[in-house]
Formats: C-alpha cells, sequence, structure tokens
C-alpha cells in the first residue's frame, strides 16, 4: 500500500494549527522558583510536557510521565525501537518582539511565537507525524517511541534522568535543526570563569583609582544565546573631573561609540551614578557570528576608561572577547571537515561589588577535536590572563557514518517527497540525536529558510511545518516497518 503522506498532511492543517496556537501560548522558560514535585523546571514547562502528554493519552498512545523530567509517547509493538526525541522548553524571551511571545500570532503564512521553531512546532508536527503512521493501519515490526524531554536548553538533566528510568533507542531522529539530515554535531565545552582572590590593596583600587567605580555590568541569560542587551552602572566621584576623563568627555565619545557601531544604546546620569545602556542583536550560541554581543560591544567601550582592579580586568576581557568568534584570541581556532570551525559565544557577563566578575562561555568544537586537548588549553589560557575556571561542563561531539542505513532511510524519504538532493549537513548545535547511538536530526528547517531559534520575532513557516510532518511520518514508518 502507498501512502500520499502529504495529502493526509494537508488534511490535519487546521487541527495541527489550532493545537500549535495553544502548545506554543504556553510559557515553558525554566523557572526554578515555580519548581517542586513533578515540575523539576518548573510549573510552564510541566504544563507544556503535560499538553503533549494529554494529547497523546487522549488519542490512545501509551504514555508515561517520567517524574516530570520527560515523558514517553508509543505506538508498535516488537523487542526494538525507532526514537523519536524532541523538547518542550524554550529559551528565555527577551524584549522587543513585534507581537507577545506566548500570544501565537500567524502572519504571512508564518506562526510568531517563542518556540515556535525551536522546538515546540517541530515537536508537535513529528506527534502528528506519528498520529499518521497509526492511523495509516501499516504493519509495523518495531515500536516508535516518542521521548519528550524538559531541559534541552540549560543542562540535559530530563535526559539523564531518562536513561536512569527508561531504555534509550539506539536509532531515530529529533525534529531540532534543518533539513535534509544532521548527521555531526559538534561537541561542547561551557568553562565559567572567575578572577583569583584579590587582597585589600585591589580592592581598595577598585574603589578609588581613577574615581571610577563599576558597580554593576549585566548581558545576558543563557550561555547559549548571544546576548542583545548589556547594561554597566558606574559611579563616579568628583563629577567635574574624575581622573583624567571628564564625565562630559565620556558622553560624547560613548554617543560617537554608538553612530560608529550603529547600534542603540544610552547614557542616563544621575548625580554620581551613570548608566550605560547598549543593543545588540542575539542570535543562537551555535552561530555567534550571526549575531551581535551586546555585552563584549560594551565592555569593549568601557575598557578604555579609567578602571581600576577587578573591573578593569573584567572589561579587558569582555571587550578582548568582542568578535572574537572562533576562538583566535584564545587560541584554541581550530576546524575539522565534517563539523567546520570552533566556535566562541561570550553569552554570559556579570558583575557586582560583591560578587566580582563572572564571564561564562559555550565553546563549540568540531567532531574530531580532543576535548581533552582544548579543555588543556583553555585552563592554560585562563591562567595566563590571571583568571580560574571555577566549573567546566563538556559534552561529546557526535558522529553517525554517512553509509548508516537509518541515513540512507531517512535519504530516501526526503528525495521522495521533496524531489531535493538529501544532503548531509553538520551543525554547532547539541540536539537530542546524540543521546542516541546512531540518532540525527531531521528538520524542521528547510533549505534556503531562515532558523529563527533564540531570536526575538522566531517563527516557523505554517506550511513547512506541514511539509514537516509528512516527512516525520513517512520516516518513522520506514524506520520502523
Amino acid at each position: 500500500m502507498r501512502v500520499n503522506w502529504m495529502e493526509r498532511a494537508e488534511a490535519l492543517r487546521e487541527a495541527f494549527l489550532e493545537d500549535l496556537r495553544a502548545f506554543l501560548s504556553i510559557d515553558s522558560v525554566e523557572d526554578l522558583s515555580t519548581a517542586g514535585e513533578g515540575k523539576p523546571f518548573g510549573e510552564g514547562v510541566a504544563q507544556a510536557l503535560s499538553f503533549l502528554l494529554g494529547k497523546a493519552h487522549a488519542d490512545g498512545f501509551r504514555v508515561k510521565n517520567l517524574d516530570g523530567f520527560a515523558g514517553t509517547m508509543e505506538y508498535g509493538d516488537g523487542q526494538e525501537m525507532v526514537g523519536v526525541l524532541a523538547h518542550v522548553d524554550v529559551v528565555p524571551v527577551g524584549d522587543d518582539w513585534t507581537t507577545p511571545p506566548f500570544s501565537p500570532d500567524v502572519r504571512d503564512g508564518r506562526i510568531y511565537a517563542r518556540g515556535a521553531i525551536d522546538d515546540k512546532g517541530p515537536a508537535l508536527a513529528a506527534y502528528y507525524g506519528m498520529r499518521l503512521v497509526r492511523d495509516a493501519g501499516l504493519p509495523l515490526s518495531k515500536r516508535i517511541r516518542y521521548i519528550v524531554g524538559t531541559d534541552e536548553e540549560s543542562g540535559w538533566l530530563c535526559m539523564k534522568h531518562y536513561e536512569k528510568v527508561a531504555e534509550m533507542p539506539e536509532v531515530g531522529f529529533s525534529p531540532d535543526a534543518d533539513f535534509p539530515i544532521v548527521h555531526a554535531e559538534k561537541g561542547q565545552i561551557n568553562p565559567t570563569l572567575r578572577l583569583e582572590a584579590v587582597g585589600e590593596k585591589q580592592e581598595a583600587e577598585d574603589a578609588l583609582t581613577g574615581g571610577w567605580v563599576l558597580e554593576r555590568f549585566a548581558a545576558g541569560d543563557r550561555v547559549n544565546m548571544v546576548p542583545d542587551r548589556a547594561e554597566a552602572v558606574v559611579v563616579v566621584t568628583g563629577l567635574e573631573d574624575a581622573g583624567t576623563v571628564s564625565v562630559e568627555d565620556v558622553s560624547k565619545r560613548f554617543s560617537a561609540f554608538l553612530e560608529a557601531q550603529q547600534v542603540a544604546g544610552s547614557l542616563s546620569v544621575d548625580g554620581e551614578r551613570l548608566v550605560f545602556f547598549l543593543e545588540g542583536k542575539a542570535a543562537h550560541g551555535m552561530e555567534p557570528e550571526k549575531g551581535l554581543n551586546a555585552g563584549t560591544l560594551l565592555a569593549a567601550f568601557l575598557q578604555e576608561l579609567p578602571f581600576a582592579g577587578r573591573a578593569e580586568a573584567f572589561l579587558r576581557l569582555a571587550g578582548g572577547l568582542h568578535q572574537d568568534h572562533f576562538g583566535a584570541g584564545l587560541e584554541l581556532a581550530c576546524a575539522d571537515e565534517a563539523t567546520g570551525p570552533l566556535t566562541v559565544n561570550t553569552g554570559v557577563l556579570q558583575y557586582s561589588l560583591e560578587e566580582g566578575p563572572v564571564v561564562k562561555l559555550n565553546i563549540r568544537y568540531p567532531a574530531t577535536a580532543s576535548v581533552e586537548g582544548l579543555v588543556d588549553k583553555i585552563q592554560a589560557q585562563v591562567v595566563r590572563l590571571g583568571w580560574v575556571v571555577s566549573e567546566c561542563r563538556t559534552s561529546k561531539s557526535h558522529y553517525v557514518p554517512k553509509d548508516h542505513p537509518a541515513i540512507q532511510t531517512l535519504q530516501r524519504v526526503y528525495q521522495e517527497q521533496t524531489g531535493e538532493e538529501p544532503t548531509l549537513l553538520s551543525t554547532g548545535g547539541a540536539t537530542y540525536a546524540r543521546s542516541m547511538k546512531y540518532g540525527v536530526a531531521f528538520g524542521a528547517v528547510f533549505p534556503g529558510q531562515e532558523m529563527t531559534a533564540h531570536q526575538k520575532d522566531e517563527y516557523a513557516a505554517v506550511d513547512d511545518l506541514v511539509r514537516a510532518m509528512a516527512l516525520y511520518a513517512q520516516g518513522m514508518y520506514e524506520l520502523a516497518r
């Protein structure tokens, strides 16, 4: 029996769009202040998990909620499994959206909301794909297990918990990247940098040298996002002539800096307190060159002012990292044919008089590079700069050989439905595909389309999600038949 998967997907378009609006209306940013039993990552994430599992239960699938960390929806019988892994948590929204990020808005054929493309839109398309497989009534020799994660944008504790309590499929896909097929993913190194302990002399320098005191600096919420806003609060003793630089001069220089960089920003003066604000452009941490890091750019300006002590060291490091997207300044630059160059995103920059400076990096390294060797290099470079690595999380790269049967099956499915060449891709992103021995990422962004994950006004083309639904349905069927 030959199934027209696209025709069947089109028949579900309106029902899918109605469910997608409801799904995207849930604010599923991790919020530990509302965490509790059964909702380890907060109320909103738990609601999003319940929404998808509730749909599956109502539709008659076998459903399990694994303590709120993850969930499973299963169809078919057999000893072997085909895995489909997606996530319901989303990154923080940021500011300046055209429409509210959790009030989904369809315009010009696109649905705008946080999570539209990363990953709620594709996740729901994959669930509808599983429905299509069931409704087609075709015989399967393997089970399809759809695993729903809840902590993909943070620490992947959901997958760690899942692997403790349930079996992970070896083969499958994650609908969380690009079409045709992503078979190689970079590894990640996430170091947190702090200054070594300072003595009384340097503490005094923080407050006295030049009359300039950095009271606070803040940019970035997550290491896997390019910060699009930065704010610094500076206290100046003696506004007429603080050290060798006047406040009036700084104001003029900052205005000229903003104009030269063609960015928005402001400087307000309230007594002895100066508040600097600067806007950049958000982007996914795997492609920092596509954004404009507001934090490192503001630090690059402030490092020219007469700060000392910890503030000077912080601004010098942060400013030096500006536009160093490929790790040259840290002597980490490397690349391979499969996954391209190493990238560095300065995702979080924080400073306060009480806590001192904190810099958090998101480094994505080529699949063939040695994570141990790179960590050693990072340690050496950080020590050379007078800092320490206070903690460092790593995740290994992932690679599935081009001739693996699962890849060949999905390539055939993609070519049959689209008529296009099923080119194999790599990514700097980390998807749940790496949780499976032979997992790949399969959509949902088609070639030539913009990837708006982690950006303001994130969107997904509705037509593309329906096309993805058909591809996911046939992909599941062919892998499990």
